[in-house]
């Protein structure tokens, strides 16, 4: 991971990669998403892990479903901006891997993803990986998807949104074969998939004819 990348590009307030309000795909897919996977305990708040996280508004939607919510993101400066665009003040408490920041039912942990444990954020019954997998160089991605694994129980559920495109290049990253990569630790099956690249101005500018958003429903093996 280009660890100076994103520090810069959080530095010099380049968020392109931040979905002002949130995701549409995650709105539009979320119930149907929980009738196709159902947490273990029933009629009881899960626990969703949203690794790489920025200062997603996704984390707030989540939270106001009823789950418990751990976000993870290095670049301090993002879980400093969640909370004080919230206008809430987080309790704060160093962990072994990182500093983690709570405000009733959401945390965001101040560390390295890949280094994060299973004893820094507890048992994980969901995952939520919007343009997380995308932001991964593709050489870091088995070991990406082996740490959601790890840090997830059998039979977890995971939400994830990819992108294909014709950039070339990336952050973020085009991500084709994402049905084989997701099959090494879930099974996945593919929901949507729609071409944004008329309202993504930025990225016809780099150069892309085509650029495609994919939902994808998991399931922890």
């Amino acid at each position: 991971m280009d660890y100076g990348f994103w520090q810069e590009r959080w530095r010099e307030g380049r968020l392109g990669f931040h979905e002002q309000g949130g995701s549409k795909k995650l709105r539009q897919h979320w119930q149907t998403f929980c009738s196709w996977w159902q947490p273990a305990s029933a009629g009881t708040p899960g626990r969703v892990l949203v690794p790489l996280c920025g200062k997603s508004h996704d984390m707030s939607f989540l939270a106001r479903q009823g789950l418990e919510v751990i976000g993870v993101e290095f670049v301090e400066t993002a879980v400093n901006a969640f909370f004080e665009e919230a206008g809430v003040i987080p309790e704060r408490r160093e962990l072994q891997h990182g500093v983690r920041y709570r405000h009733d039912n959401l945390s965001i942990i101040a560390g390295d993803f890949f280094e994060i444990e299973a004893a820094d954020i507890g048992p994980i019954d969901c995952i939520y990986d919007r343009a997380a997998l995308v932001a991964v160089p593709p050489a870091w991605r088995p070991r990406y998807l082996k740490q959601l694994a790890q840090l997830s129980r059998p039979g977890a559920g995971l939400f994830a949104i990819t992108f294909e495109h014709d950039l070339g290049s990336g952050p973020p990253f085009s991500v084709p074969d994402a049905e084989a990569l997701l099959a090494l630790h879930f099974e996945s099956e593919r929901q949507s998939a729609l071409d944004i690249v008329d309202d993504e101005p930025r990225f016809r500018e780099r150069g892309a004819s085509t650029f495609l958003e994919v939902v994808w429903f998991g399931r922890r093996k």
